[in-house]
């Protein structure tokens, strides 16, 4: 069985138009998260204030006593805290009773305005007692801020969920719904080719030009640019391999006869026959 190769010109498929939504989806959220970031500039930004996010103060001359939550409590205060000598204790019954522990670390960030004096390691809910002494001629004015370092990291990432939420969604989404773009213009394009054992292919099975075993590149590019392919001759005079034989394909050539099949008689009146041969022509 003879294997004939043909060339199927599939229509082009209907283009999906959710790579374009996704993609022109990115694009909104990223722009929606930078707008929501810039709105929110000044909230975002008090979160590094200790002014804004203090829970709780203490100033020198006053007997302080704080109730603090468990966690990492940083202590600022506005200025320089070189003037400061501050201890930190718990209050156990009437009086001070152990130092706090003032090893702990915590995300919160404060800004260059404020200086840091001591971040307090609370493990459960604690009452204690805050004592401030100035050093000689200098000057403690400002106040201690208490700032809960966990609880306000918390809430800066919540404030951040919803913009920080859209951009990320956005630029995931563009190079997404480039990609699938990408991959539909590439499927429009392409041209499949099969092999088809029953020589069923249309129109090449009807053209009796293209019957041949195999379709040659010319043939196929023809194809591919949707104009017929066009047949090539194939050279039957060609040379033998051999210099004593030629095994070129000879044609046999019949001699064409004209004509009646009768002859015409050599026989005259001057010169008859010498038999009677042509009396039994006349009886018959």
């Amino acid at each position: 069985m003879k294997t004939r190769l043909g060339v199927v010109m599939q229509p082009a498929q209907t283009t999906s138009p959710w790579p374009k939504r996704i993609l022109i989806a990115g694009f909104v959220l990223a722009v929606c998260g930078f707008v929501t970031t810039i709105f929110m500039t000044d909230h975002l930004t008090s979160f590094y204030d200790p002014a804004e996010t203090s829970e709780h103060t203490a100033e020198i001359g006053e007997v302080n006593t704080l109730e603090l939550e468990e966690g990492c409590w940083v202590v600022n205060v506005e200025g320089s805290s070189s003037d400061y000598d501050v201890t930190f204790n718990y209050i156990d019954g009437d009086g001070a009773g152990e130092e706090v522990d003032d090893d702990c670390r915590t995300d919160y960030q404060w800004s260059d305005d404020y200086d840091v004096i001591s971040k307090l390691y609370i493990e459960e809910e604690s009452e204690i007692l805050v004592t401030i002494e100035c050093e000689p001629e200098g000057e403690c004015q400002s106040l201690l801020l208490f700032t809960n370092g966990d609880t306000t990291s918390t809430e800066l990432l919540r404030a951040m969920m919803i913009p920080g939420g859209l951009c990320l969604t956005g630029f995931i989404l563009i190079p997404l719904g480039w990609i699938l773009i990408s991959i539909n213009r590439g499927k429009e394009a392409a041209v499949q080719l099969i092999q088809n054992p029953n020589a069923s292919v249309m129109p090449l099975e009807n053209d009796p030009r293209m019957n041949q075993e195999m379709l040659t590149t010319d043939q196929l590019y023809q194809l591919v640019r949707g104009e017929m392919p066009v047949e090539e001759d194939v050279a039957k005079d060609v040379p033998s391999p051999f210099a004593n034989a030629d095994t070129r394909v000879r044609t046999n050539t019949q001699k064409k006869v004209g004509g009646s099949i009768n002859k015409a008689s050599s026989y005259t009146a001057e010169n008859p026959p010498t038999d009677e041969s042509w009396k039994n022509w006349d009886e018959a």
